[in-house]
């Protein structure tokens, strides 16, 4: 398989007009009414092959490719006009992106040349050539048309994937900036007046118990207050530092713009937070591994979990990665994992690839401070 269809273009109208136009064509020159009747099944098999490979276009292309070729040599006998190459046309188009030039050329040539041995009596020995080479100029050229389509709108679904992966990750760095802004206003809060206003309520609880009775009240009613200070300063302490799962919601985000993968997220952070440069190292290596998989493999299923272990005293926290596209070897590092391994280093943390039966895991690990 030469390319992969990444994009979601929607080609169902054309494919039934050009399928509903050749099987009129086909019906209309059918060789008897025998033939007639049975075109309608093998027609009625294209549009379900056609459908399918528009469905899932990457999925066992070979044989539908097979499938495809075999309904088209078992149509030929049936009907007398060439517009049953629009067909070939279509097969050319279809598979364009999977097959080579020379296997699809291959596949027209061998069913021209079956429609020429089908039909060669009724040309009495004078073969329309000009309508053949009509034909495979035709599909030729709708096979490198095609093919670059495929390419344009493949180069134009990853743009907006990375544009929308980065402005997801522009949100999550600015909302955690935020957090940590207001995380640092509540550490000064409690560092400064959180403790001159516990030494304010010890002062007044000892002058409380000290004072004569005609100030005794007014002693009361401020030290009440002094407590109702310092309970409303842990509050809004403790409400700052609450996680807000922000890293959560980048990564949901993530897996909602790609469509043609179910992503399956599994979070165990909830005991600890995540530094700002921590969690866009996550961000990033998720990106990266939506990235691998929808390019180099034909899975249907993403998992990403994200966890915090101990290991020999200290805290660590690991993303890990994998698909359920079986691998038969760890693939080799191109750019981009070579810049996630750089930035790994830059934060003392490690990139790791390993399989485990076919099955190819990456893991990130991230000391706590």
């Amino acid at each position: 398989m030469d390319t992969q269809i990444r994009h979601t273009t929607d080609w169902r109208f054309s494919t039934i007009a050009s399928w509903l136009g050749v099987t009129c064509a086909c019906a209309y020159f059918a060789n008897s009414p025998i033939a007639l009747m049975l075109q309608l099944p093998v027609s009625l098999l294209i549009l379900l092959l056609l459908f399918y490979v528009l469905k899932h276009p990457n999925k066992h292309v070979f044989y539908v490719a097979l499938g495809y070729f075999a309904l088209i040599l078992g149509l030929i006998p049936l009907t007398s006009t060439s517009l049953i190459f629009i067909h070939l046309v279509m097969f050319a188009a279809v598979f364009s992106p999977h097959f080579s030039f020379a296997k699809i050329m291959a596949a027209i040539t061998l069913a021209m040349g079956i429609y020429g041995i089908e039909h060669f009596d009724r040309w009495q020995g004078d073969i329309p050539w000009v309508t053949f080479v009509v034909w495979l100029f035709f599909c030729s050229m709708n096979w490198f048309v095609s093919r670059r389509i495929v390419e344009s709108l493949n180069m134009h679904y990853q743009s907006r994937q990375n544009y929308k992966e980065l402005k997801a990750t522009q949100h999550m760095m600015g909302a955690m900036s935020a957090l940590h802004a207001r995380q640092h206003i509540s550490r000064e809060l409690h560092d400064s007046l959180g403790h001159k206003l516990t030494a304010l309520s010890i002062h007044l609880d000892f002058v409380k118990r000290i004072a004569p009775d005609e100030i005794a009240e007014t002693v009361h009613t401020c030290h009440q207050l002094s407590q109702q200070a310092l309970t409303e300063v842990r509050d809004i302490v403790s409400c700052e530092r609450s996680d807000k799962a922000l890293l959560k919601q980048a990564l949901e985000g993530i897996f909602a713009l790609t469509p043609t993968l179910a992503c399956t997220l599994d979070m165990e952070v909830k005991a600890a937070m995540i530094s700002q440069q921590h969690a866009l190292c996550i961000v990033r290596f998720c990106q990266e591994m939506v990235s691998n998989t929808l390019k180099h493999t034909q899975a249907q299923q993403f998992y990403f979990k994200v966890q915090i272990v101990h290991q020999s005293g200290r805290q660590y926290v690991l993303a890990k990665a994998w698909h359920n596209h079986p691998e038969s070897c760890v693939p080799k590092a191109g750019n981009g994992l070579s810049g996630l391994k750089e930035r790994m280093e830059q934060y003392h943390g490690d990139f790791k690839q390993w399989l485990e039966g076919h099955c190819l895991i990456n893991m990130i690990s991230l000391p706590l401070e």
